[in-house]
């Protein structure tokens, strides 16, 4: 059986989604596929691929002992899911399993790659993948909630609420999507910000900017919001804004996604293509206009 998951942006709402407040994220085009195909051999093969290379191979025996690897850190990770959703539906291990994840993006872009295995995996076993990813990881859910989303959403922590939205034409087709050339390992950052206090005002404050980010008509209205935001996690975070730091030069609103210093930015602009030459003449190459990168 084939499955698929998509990757995400967080475009409002980072970190602070982590201690209850709202968030809006967009589904991409990129992501991740998944053929399960069971096999006469009685333990499980795993391949995860990606541009085309192998970049990680393991394989466990029958009670999911890890037999031969690559990176240990991943191989336990499968491992584990894989022992919990035996715990659940044992009649899926019944023959021996061939696993072949295939990512449609690089690596480090930080599209997804954890929260679109714990969504592929959740698909083929019909487990719940909020309780696969409460097991293996301490992220909001937000991109799991993702995964499987076919338009921009609002998400919540709580309850796990997921509601699609719609976003104007006048604003995405303002933003500019730019990799920073680096990736942020996700789980750090969740850590880091564990230590963080958060006020009630805070959660209010995004709360207010992710309804207020729904309702906008315009793109100055979205760029003030963006403000914002970078302001309030400013803040928060004891860190500059990317803007200050790297871009003090740009005429429109950049805001950090995401972990703030990795993956990508978004960048407003009113001429697209001198938005385009402004950035690759800054070294950032790897350029997306919302309808090249959106799940269609």
């Amino acid at each position: 059986m084939n499955y698929y998951a998509s990757g995400k942006l967080l475009i409002f709402g980072e970190y602070l989604v982590l201690n209850g407040a709202k968030c809006l994220a967009i589904p991409l085009r990129y992501g991740q596929h998944l053929l399960v195909q069971n096999s006469e051999r009685e333990d499980i093969l795993w391949e995860s691929w990606a541009e085309g290379e192998i970049w990680f191979s393991a394989t466990f025996s029958e009670n999911l002992k890890i037999k031969t690897m690559g990176d240990i850190g991943t191989s336990q990770l499968v491992s584990h899911l894989l022992r919990w959703i035996r715990s659940e539906k044992p009649h899926l291990f019944s023959k021996g399993l061939t696993f072949v994840v295939d990512a449609d993006f690089p690596l480090k872009w930080g599209l997804g790659s954890s929260a679109t295995l714990i969504s592929l995996l959740a698909q083929w076993s019909g487990v719940d993948p909020f309780s696969l990813l409460e097991l293996s990881l301490n992220g909001s859910g937000y991109d799991v909630a993702c995964a499987t989303q076919d338009k921009p959403i609002v998400y919540q922590k709580k309850d796990r609420q997921t509601i699609p939205v719609s976003l104007p034409s006048e604003i995405v087709n303002k933003i500019l999507f730019v990799y920073s050339g680096k990736k942020q390992n996700t789980s750090f950052e969740v850590l880091r910000f564990q230590n963080v206090k958060i006020s009630d005002e805070e959660i209010v404050t995004m709360n207010t900017i992710v309804e207020s980010a729904l309702a906008a008509t315009s793109i100055e209205e979205w760029e003030s919001l963006m403000e914002e935001s970078e302001t309030l996690l400013s803040g928060i975070l004891d860190m500059a804004p990317i803007q200050q730091n790297e871009f003090s030069d740009y005429p429109y609103r950049i805001k950090s996604l995401g972990a703030w210093g990795g993956d990508f930015y978004m960048a407003t602009f009113r001429d697209e293509q001198k938005a385009r030459e402004y950035f690759i003449s800054k070294g950032y190459t790897t350029l997306f206009n919302y309808e090249e990168i959106i799940k269609k």
